[in-house]
């Protein structure tokens, strides 16, 4: 029987080739304003700071990678969010733009088939993934399923039924920030405590 190791996804060397968010930042063609007023608007509680502070003292240092592209609306919530909590943290956070680094997006496949993003993922010492997050908070998935069914019984077109799903989830995106942090606590990181 042969059997062949995982290939090593992450290591120094594959890291420093991730963005910083100024690089990422500077980098960005799409929704850029939006990029920095989800940024500069979003604070984690000091509470959620604490807890990721403790776990990169008391079990060595956390690094960040986060994969997306810029045209996403859950990328422009969701790197934001990811940053804030890592400058906050004190966190190393690099940002891989997925359409040029698809070997590392494939390893991240929502349901082993779909291109998802924003990828969050944790690794620890000796690049030892902790685990990862997709996408949007579960909040996130009931509102669009709740307000897609909703939408379905009002035979409304494909282009007017996401142009209401885009203004009713307007006043609610904070909210998912903050239930973004609380997911990355409790389903990545606390598996690992």
């Amino acid at each position: 029987m042969t059997t062949t190791a995982k290939t090593e996804i992450m290591n120094d060397e594959r890291f420093a080739q991730g963005m910083t968010w100024a690089q990422y930042f500077d980098s960005i063609q799409a929704n850029k304003e939006k990029f920095k007023y989800f940024h500069d608007e979003f604070t984690p509680k000091p509470e959620e700071v604490a807890w990721f502070k403790k776990y990169h003292a008391e079990k060595g240092p956390l690094k960040m990678v986060v994969i997306g592209e810029d045209w996403c609306p859950d990328v422009v919530r969701g790197i934001p969010v990811a940053v804030r909590l890592a400058e906050e943290a004190g966190i190393d956070l690099r940002i891989f733009p997925r359409d040029s680094h698809m070997d590392l997006m494939n390893e991240y496949l929502w349901r082993h088939e779909f291109l998802s993003i924003p990828i969050i993922v944790f690794f620890g010492k000796d690049w030892k993934e902790l685990g990862h997050w997709t996408e949007r908070p579960a909040t996130g998935y009931k509102f669009i399923a709740e307000l897609r069914e909703e939408l379905a019984n009002q035979s409304e077109s494909d282009e007017d039924t996401l142009k209401t799903i885009r203004e009713r989830r307007e006043g609610i995106q904070m909210v998912w920030a903050h239930e973004t942090v609380r997911e990355l606590r409790e389903q990545v990181l606390y598996r690992v405590m």
